[in-house]
């Protein structure tokens, strides 16, 4: 009789971490509006303060970006002239990610509204799950209880691991994909290289949305099996492609110093990744070891 109540259980519980998560991810997006906002203030300053032209730059070319900013050969060793281009990479950049939040910020609210009076269910099905099965020893009751909402916190924390591998994978489908039109582009002979290096900005972008994204779903992961993820220089990767990028240009030296650095991330998230998987495998063990627990219980009565 009390198995009618799992599927309930499980539901609800899965309806209280997204609510929880939810709130949590609104919270953590509107900082993020704001920090986005106060940079892209402080860049608009910046440029107009070094080059009142170079706001008007509107265009997605990258090369014709570089070029009318860093200019002819001559003029590429301008490091005033290297900064005002990475200050406008990250202008544009800054503003995408504006655009990009906005739109989150939209579809949480409205799927936060869906989500009401999950906590106060939860409960009561606990409760009546654990009345189902007659116990008389109350401490036996309360051990019940107990193991029944540790397995429903585990479950929960698996699926927050399944969500960091599945941000993680993204991230990796958009570095491989910059690798592969970074390596496309070659050199700066190559006919293709406008639409290669346009390609492989975008992908950078959605890299780096989608490693801010891993990176917040690992803070809320329980790691039971006490590891420790290095996650460091992802936030820095954006920064870190764009500065290898006007390397690359201003030194002709094709993309050697952007590829190791997008490689180099790419080695970081697959270590990452390796750790998200032996926990999970653990996690899930763990889970299955509990079930054993409560049915010990349940036939004993």
């Amino acid at each position: 009789m009390h198995n009618k109540y799992n599927e309930k259980i499980s539901d609800m519980k899965k309806c209280i971490q997204k609510k929880n998560k939810l709130n949590m991810l609104l919270k953590r997006t509107e900082q993020d509006i704001i920090k986005e906002k106060l940079l892209l203030n402080k860049l608009s300053v910046e440029l107009k303060k070094e080059n009142q032209d170079v706001l008007k730059i509107e265009s997605n070319d990258i090369i014709s970006l570089f070029c009318a900013i860093l200019g002819k050969d001559e003029e590429k060793q301008s490091l005033e002239r290297q900064k005002l281009l990475k200050a406008k990479l990250v202008y544009d950049q800054c503003k995408n990610n504006m655009n990009y939040l906005v739109n989150e910020t939209k579809k949480i609210v409205d799927i936060i509204a869906k989500l009401d009076g999950c906590d106060e269910e939860y409960e009561e099905l606990i409760n009546k799950k654990v009345e189902t099965i007659y116990i008389e020893d109350d401490e036996t009751r309360q051990d019940l209880k107990g193991l029944i909402k540790r397995k429903e916190n585990m479950n929960a924390n698996i699926i927050e691991i399944n969500e960091a591998i599945c941000y993680g994978e993204k991230a990796l489908e958009s570095i491989e994909k910059t690798i592969t039109e970074l390596e496309s582009a070659g050199d700066f002979e190559n006919p293709d290289i406008n639409n290669n290096m346009n390609d492989a900005r975008g992908y950078a972008e959605q890299a780096q949305r989608m490693l801010g994204k891993f990176k917040k779903e690992i803070s809320d992961i329980t790691m039971v099996t006490g590891t420790e993820i290095a996650l460091g220089t992802f936030e820095n990767f954006a920064d870190l492609f764009f500065d290898s990028l006007i390397f690359d240009w201003v030194v002709q030296s094709g993309i050697s110093k952007s590829l190791d650095t997008v490689k180099n991330t790419k080695n970081q998230l697959d270590k990452a990744m390796s750790k998200l998987y032996e926990e999970k495998v653990t996690e899930e063990f763990m889970v299955r070891h509990i079930e054993e627990q409560i049915n010990q219980i349940i036939e004993k009565v």
